[in-house]
């Protein structure tokens, strides 16, 4: 897989795509080349397997066989036509488990690698990117439609392709070894088959990416359908967005049915070519049998190879096809890899130790000199000239009428925006010289709206750490959590809906709270986390942090003042 921590400019993702897959190839080209020999192997064994039946027939009528067949003994002759026979039905089987564990297997491969750039690369987007051009909806269907669909270019398609190929030619070879002219005149009906399938083809490439493309559409209007379920409940407006997505939906299928049928004229287009070619062999054969041209075993073998000869054809169809919608998805895919990235999230410049900064700063963690910061519309000024600092251990408050600047502050403190005027200093250092990584695991943010994965409470807390159940119960605790879940049936074990659907909003601040407070982070902003708790419930909360969060340093945004009452410091902002 490319690396995909390095800052890429835009390109053609179509050429960007080709050249992926080839490196890709070119990787593992030894087990590609392992591979294709199994495919070679089977494609021998099936014409083998075919032309034997002739000989066996031929045998019995006391025709000619080959010389490697024809003893002076007959029973050896027909000992070793059978061990033919059945010989190379049996090599067929431990030939085709070959290519499936060689070329095959990278499909799957494939989509593991896939999904992982996907995320390597999609982590280090700008916000404004997430938010208006890679939506949830196009990024859920590149992660499952479009892996889906590209990852088989890797490995079944290429397997198709050489099967095509190799039994193609051996096929049409071992006809025209038994009769050149009935070969010639049997395939005379697939003159017209490329031009046929290159037409088709090209339809079906922009009907599968039309239908892509309004997959995404559909996904993105779903969550949003999902997100604001409580509040068509209050407003009733259900019935709206359910016309609205069954709209959506059906102008989706509609597509994808169209560029299926598409794909689905594929099988008369082969199927009627080969059973032509199938009738013009059977109805001039006939005559070179009566005159002897040809033995009976050579006739029942040409009408075998025919038969043998259309499962190239069908795939034909069928590998181009798939070969299309699968660079169709790839060129998507590129799209989403070649997007230009974030430089701030970067970690691959040479950082400075969060842990060495903090211990050569002293007590300061903090520091902010002429902090201004004005929107992109360059109208309003939300900060101005800000100046304060901050130790170790303490408790700073931030308090301030709506638009009045908090969560912005917030943001340009954890590192998350720094598109500000001034100077702010996090150990004595400008937030470039931490890689984003160690930032995320030195400080946490717990914003107002919090988020939740559709998983059990547990899983929820724990996330990739390993977390036993009663340190969960423990954070829990102190996100006064614990004993609302231990009201639920299941739990821990308890599943929840999509972000949290089937908790109050009080429940899902505290459940974000817990997760957050369950990372030990050294620096923790909690962005009116609790709006949503009443006062006697917010009270216990800030008790249990100030107790058990000694060695943190805090710093608490609220419209109340007196969820900041265990402050050291408190930013009134205006």
């Amino acid at each position: 897989m490319p690396d995909s921590h390095s800052p890429r400019t835009p390109s053609n993702p179509l050429k960007h795509a080709k050249k992926r897959w080839l490196n890709y190839l070119l990787e593992f080209k030894s087990i590609y080349l392992v591979g294709v020999l199994f495919v070679l192997l089977t494609a021998s064994l099936q014409v083998l397997a075919t032309r034997s039946v002739g000989w066996v027939i031929d045998f019995f009528a006391a025709k000619p066989i080959p010389n490697f067949l024809d003893f002076s003994d007959r029973s050896k002759s027909f000992y070793a036509l059978c061990f033919l026979l059945f010989g190379t039905r049996g090599l067929l089987f431990f030939a085709r488990v070959g290519w499936r564990l060689t070329i095959a297997r990278q499909t799957h491969k494939a989509s593991s690698g896939l999904k992982e750039e996907l995320w390597d690369n999609v982590r280090f987007f700008s916000q404004k990117d997430l938010m208006k051009k890679f939506t949830k909806g196009v990024l859920m269907n590149a992660n499952t439609s479009d892996i889906a669909s590209g990852r088989f270019i890797y490995g079944f398609t290429l397997v198709a392709m050489v099967d095509v190929l190799f039994l193609g030619i051996l096929t049409l070879a071992t006809m025209l070894t038994i009769h050149t002219e009935l070969t010639l005149w049997s395939l005379t009906a697939l003159i017209i088959v490329p031009f046929f399938i290159k037409k088709l083809s090209t339809i079906e490439m922009i009907r599968y990416r039309e239908a892509q493309e309004d997959l995404g559409r559909f996904n993105d209007l779903t969550s949003q359908v999902v997100a604001t379920i409580r509040l068509q409940r209050l407003t009733q407006t259900g019935r709206f967005w359910l016309s609205k997505l069954m709209e959506t939906a059906d102008g989706y299928r509609q597509k994808r049915l169209s560029a299926v049928f598409t794909s689905l004229r594929y099988i008369p287009a082969m199927g009627s070519a080969s059973i032509f070619s199938y009738i013009v062999l059977f109805f001039l054969g006939i005559p070179f049998v009566l005159k002897g041209s040809m033995t009976v075993g050579d006739f029942v073998a040409m009408q075998g190879l025919i038969f043998l000869l259309q499962e190239p054809l069908f795939e034909l169809g069928f590998i181009i096809s798939e070969w299309r919608k699968s660079f169709t998805s790839l060129e998507r895919l590129s799209e989403v890899f070649l997007n230009e990235k974030d430089q701030e999230l970067y970690g691959d410049r040479d950082t400075l130790s969060l842990k060495e900064a903090s211990l050569a700063s002293g007590p300061e963690v903090f520091s902010i000199k002429n902090v201004s910061y004005i929107y992109d519309d360059g109208k309003d000024k939300v900060l101005k000239d800000l100046n304060f600092k901050l130790v170790a251990r303490e408790r700073l408050g931030i308090v301030g009428p709506i638009g009045s600047g908090k969560s912005t502050l917030v943001r340009i403190l954890c590192g998350m925006d720094r598109h500000y005027k001034g100077e702010v200093l996090l150990y004595g250092k400008n937030f470039s010289a931490f890689s984003h990584e160690e930032l995320r695991e030195h400080i946490s943010v717990v914003g107002q709206k919090p988020f939740l994965f559709a998983d059990t409470i547990r899983e929820n807390v724990r996330l990739e750490r390993d977390l036993s159940d009663e340190e969960v119960w423990y954070y829990l605790g102190l996100a006064g959590l614990e004993e609302d879940i231990r009201n639920f049936p299941e739990q821990l074990g308890t599943p929840l809906g999509e972000w949290g659907i089937n908790l109050s909003g009080g429940q899902k601040q505290r459940l974000t709270l817990a997760r957050a407070l369950s990372r030990r982070s050294q620096v923790y902003f909690l962005d009116d986390c609790l709006s949503a708790v009443d006062t006697i419930t917010e009270e216990k909360i800030l008790n249990n942090l100030d107790n058990e969060f000694k060695d943190q340093t805090l710093i608490w945004v609220a419209h109340r003042k007196s969820t900041l009452k265990y402050c050291d410091q408190i930013l009134e902002l205006q």
